[in-house]
């Protein structure tokens, strides 16, 4: 039980997270505002770490920096895509990805998992897939930039739950902080080389990040840096949950409840930013709920 509790907690946690987060780059500029975030996040993970606490240990602090390398670029392009738009398109299908790289690699590593604990992973891959609606002829469409920039995200953010499956069982939340950590480190520098360059290569080497003209500017910059702090609060609270979680419960199925986080940020781009849910998605969101009784049978 206490796997589905810190699984889905991270889950709600980062799609609040990724919702701020891809709003405020709709005006701040990408690199800036991840690196402002991560900032945040690192100062609410050491928090953190103080109540939490952690055995320190090299596995746990290289886990957590070949993590946080990793996770930084797809978080990168995570909030590039959903600053293009539109994010109940755009998150599933990032989710999707994310959630079948740890699950393969749970399967290659020989994890072993009930046959209802399939059945639930069957569930949430179907309720990701009915979280998309299709496009509709004149409102929302995927161009080629943001699919290949959801297909990187994935990716990058499954393998980095991949290598955080490694961390110690007894370090706590030490893998969190050096991760985190890392990927303020790997944007300073980011942020710092394009603050070198000229401003013609520093607007081309951005140039595919950048929102594109669909989207629209609904925040001033004020809200827009609050909306930035708010997901580095919330990226630190899931980021901790989620390491907890893989200390005590099975990769796959972690990374399924976890992958689950769409359905919140589904339910916030339709009241916030008014994209219209769907049947489907009402559906998908019963579904979430009958896989999380499935896992928690299981667990």
């Amino acid at each position: 039980m206490i796997v589905v509790i810190l699984g889905l907690g991270a889950a709600l946690i980062y799609g609040a997270s990724d919702f701020f987060g891809a709003f405020a780059a709709r005006r701040i500029h990408l690199v800036t505002g991840t690196l402002f975030n991560y900032a945040v996040a690192t100062v609410g993970i050491v928090i953190v770490l103080l109540f939490v606490g952690g055995a320190w240990s090299p596995l746990a602090v290289w886990t957590g920096v070949a993590c946080g390398v990793v996770a930084v670029f797809g978080l990168l392009a995570f909030y590039g895509v959903l600053a293009i738009g539109p994010m109940s398109l755009l998150s599933p299908l990032i989710a999707l990805i994310q959630s079948i790289v740890p699950v393969g690699a749970a399967v290659i590593t020989g994890q072993v998992l009930t046959p209802l604990a399939w059945v639930a992973i069957g569930i949430g891959v179907v309720a990701l897939l009915l979280l998309a609606p299709k496009p509709e002829p004149g409102r929302q469409h995927i161009t080629l930039r943001a699919a290949v920039l959801a297909v990187a995200s994935g990716l990058l953010l499954g393998v980095s739950l991949v290598i955080l499956d490694f961390a110690p069982h007894d370090s706590g939340v030490v893998p969190s902080v050096t991760e985190i950590a890392a990927g303020t480190a790997v944007l300073a520098i980011v942020w710092l080389v394009l603050r070198i360059l000229p401003a013609g290569a520093r607007t081309g080497a951005l140039s595919f990040l950048q929102p594109g003209p669909d989207a629209v500017a609904t925040l001033s910059s004020r809200r827009a840096w609050l909306a930035a702090a708010a997901s580095g609060v919330l990226v630190s609270g899931a980021d901790a949950l989620i390491v907890l979680d893989l200390h005590v419960g099975n990769l796959a199925i972690v990374s399924v409840l976890v992958a689950l986080y769409p359905v919140l940020t589904v339910i916030l781009a339709a009241t916030v930013l008014k994209e219209r849910m769907t049947r489907l998605q009402f559906a998908a969101v019963g579904l979430v709920i009958v896989a999380s009784l499935l896992f928690s049978a299981t667990s």
